[in-house]
């Protein structure tokens, strides 16, 4: 198992019609995980497999860990594709 992290081409529409462009004057770009874990199930698993859900209780975030995403959503995201209605949200049915 791995994980696999990308930096996009900072095209238009993942910046925020530009605004947000990806410097790459500071690049290479490092990211360093820690303490990750990760559960599931293989491609190859029977359908009786069922992810484990993400927190301990067994019912999505606990408060902490909701409130740590809203931070981070708050204070550092710049573009979120679910919220550009300019696109085709066929294709991502989690929107």
């Amino acid at each position: 198992m791995w994980v696999y992290g990308s930096i996009w081409d900072a095209s238009d529409w993942a910046t925020d019609d530009g605004r947000h462009r990806a410097d790459y004057r500071y690049q290479p770009f490092v990211a360093r995980l820690d303490r990750f874990v990760i559960a599931g199930c293989s491609t190859a698993a029977p359908a009786s497999c069922h992810p484990v859900p993400a927190s301990p209780r067994g019912a999505g975030l606990t408060p902490q860990q909701y409130a740590a995403m809203r931070w981070a959503q708050q204070g550092h995201m710049v573009y979120y594709y679910c919220n550009d209605f300019r696109r085709d949200h066929s294709l991502t049915p989690e929107c």
